[in-house]
């Protein structure tokens, strides 16, 4: 062991080594980073001030402490204090603190890279203290042959130690991020971008746009931090989602116990229901929820004047409560004081409030039909939709806008009708007006038009579907109370209709009787 020491110098220690291998082995990995955040090791044996392998490292992997009373004797000896990574530019004198002097002879987490493809800019102050390390340098990839010390420029001198690469080929800008998907009630608006992040605009009142005020937005305004939100729904009183992870949120006015926390208590910000990570599906009606988790099982909650809810009583609930034994459900739909949903077989139920004048209210799902060839459904103000598998649209209830689209005003309509049977349908979204989507993307419109919510650029009421525009890509629609909004194929968004509260997002108030294209912020 003493002819060891002798080869190698009193201050070599088995730390020196253990900390040159991991070097080695994170010098491969190709990029040293800047302000290193680490834990500090103890200082070393303080003694007689020298060039100690203990106390200075020529490499950035896990470099000592610094050592007040240590001299540094050259350039590119790295220390650790107060959680960075500091390099000395030149001899440092012992007492010379890390940043406590710009000019004393430190550098903050110096960063040299061994990636031709993510070379940094070069610095006038560094010291490239070995071959191999890439800059950037006007416009050009530089890389060092040897030892070059601090001031050396790149291309200055054809011998200074630098050798050019190539050109600086500029990174691949991040995708701008599109729309996705959009929910429209109520004088809101609720939509999610391609990354996966909500926003909301429009009236505020309780919270219902989730961003902690009650302050109308007539932009697209981002609702917290996440970026894993996956499905929205709103009914014009409360908001809804579900992440992609499974989790239920909910916000806006809770009175009736929409929101389903247990509390009759509004929240301006969206809040997790319950502590079950299973949920897959969520609708909103007007102040009551429905939503389905990855068994196929069905919850419902809020209010249940009309037994909207479906578990056989007309009391209020403000958590969820399962409907049923069913574990099938795969759609579902609320409107004004009923709802609808589907199973895996494809039969339709309904329940809760009955058009039908005189009738009472039907307390549990009870089947529609005989029909087992339903594929999606959907729920206005006071009418209902479906759509079988191969794209006929029905509609029934009330009629006295024109809504269902079957040519006349009938006041109820108690079974469904077939409308346009020529059209394969999509998709379906009402309130007193109808959106519907055909299979080529062409969007149509039907219903009350008294604020341009059609958008066929008039304030006509129109008692069958009417093709609006020529664009046949559009993706997801959706009506509101008076306006409408919709998303086409390219990612882009479109509302039109009344905009007393900024519902359209276009930062006017203005009404819009064609669809208007909403930046994305």
């Amino acid at each position: 062991m003493n002819s060891f020491r002798s080869a190698f110098g009193a201050g070599f220690t088995i730390p020196a080594v253990v900390i040159s291998l991991f070097a080695l082995i994170f010098a491969a990995a190709g990029c040293e980073v800047q302000d290193l955040e680490i834990t500090e090791s103890s200082a070393p044996v303080q003694g007689e001030v020298s060039f100690s392998a203990s106390s200075q490292s020529s490499i950035l992997a896990n470099p000592p402490a610094w050592d007040p009373d240590t001299l540094y004797k050259r350039a590119g000896m790295y220390v650790s204090h107060k959680g960075r990574v500091w390099v000395s530019q030149w001899e440092v004198a012992p007492g010379a603190e890390p940043g406590a002097n710009a000019w004393n002879g430190w550098k903050s987490g110096e960063v040299l890279s061994r990636d031709p493809a993510n070379p940094k800019p070069w610095d006038v102050n560094s010291v490239y203290n070995a071959e191999g390390f890439y800059v950037s340098h006007k416009g050009k990839v530089w890389v060092s042959q040897w030892y070059i010390t601090r001031g050396r420029e790149p291309g200055a001198n054809t011998w200074n130690g630098w050798k050019e690469t190539g050109p600086v080929i500029d990174p691949v800008p991040a995708a701008k991020p599109t729309w996705a998907a959009v929910s429209a009630r109520g004088s809101y608006t609720l939509a999610i971008n391609s990354r996966g992040e909500l926003y909301a605009w429009g009236w505020n009142h309780n919270g219902k746009l989730g961003d902690g005020t009650t302050t109308n937005r007539s932009t697209p305004t981002r609702i917290g931090s996440d970026s894993d939100w996956g499905r929205i729904s709103q009914g014009g009183n409360h908001s809804m989602a579900v992440k992609t992870n499974g989790e239920l949120y909910a916000w806006g006015p809770n009175d009736e116990g929409q929101l389903g926390d247990g509390t009759t208590s509004r929240r301006l910000n969206p809040t997790r229901i319950g502590d079950k990570a299973d949920w897959k599906f969520v609708t909103v009606g007007y102040k009551h929820s429905l939503a389905i988790n990855s068994r196929g099982e069905l919850y419902a909650w809020g209010r249940n004047y009309n037994g909207q809810l479906g578990d056989g009583t007309t009391e209020q609930r403000n958590s969820p409560v399962r409907i049923g034994i069913a574990d099938n459900w795969t759609q579902a739909a609320a409107g004004n004081g009923y709802s609808l949903a589907l199973n895996g077989s494809g039969e339709l139920f309904s329940w809760g409030k009955n058009f039908d004048f005189g009738e009472a209210p039907i307390l549990t799902p009870a089947r529609v039909g005989t029909a087992s060839d339903w594929a999606g459904i959907g729920a206005g103000h006071s009418s209902y939709f479906a759509i079988k598998t191969n794209g006929d649209l029905y509609a029934w209830g009330s009629d006295s806008y024109g809504q269902l689209g079957n040519g006349d005003i009938r006041g109820i309509q108690s079974a469904p009708v077939l409308i346009d049977g020529d059209s394969d349908w999509t998709h379906v979204s009402g309130w007193r007006h109808t959106l519907a989507r055909g299979a080529g993307g062409e969007l149509y419109a039907w219903g009350a038009n008294t604020n341009g919510q059609l958008g066929d650029g008039t304030r006509t009421r129109r008692n069958s579907p009417l093709r609006i525009g020529t664009a046949a890509d559009w993706l997801d629609v959706s009506a509101g109370s008076y306006h409408s909004a919709a998303v086409n194929d390219n990612g882009e968004l479109y509302a039109w209709g009344l905009n007393d509260k900024g519902q359209l997002g276009d930062g006017t108030t203005a009404q819009g009787l064609s669809p208007v294209k909403i930046a994305h912020p």
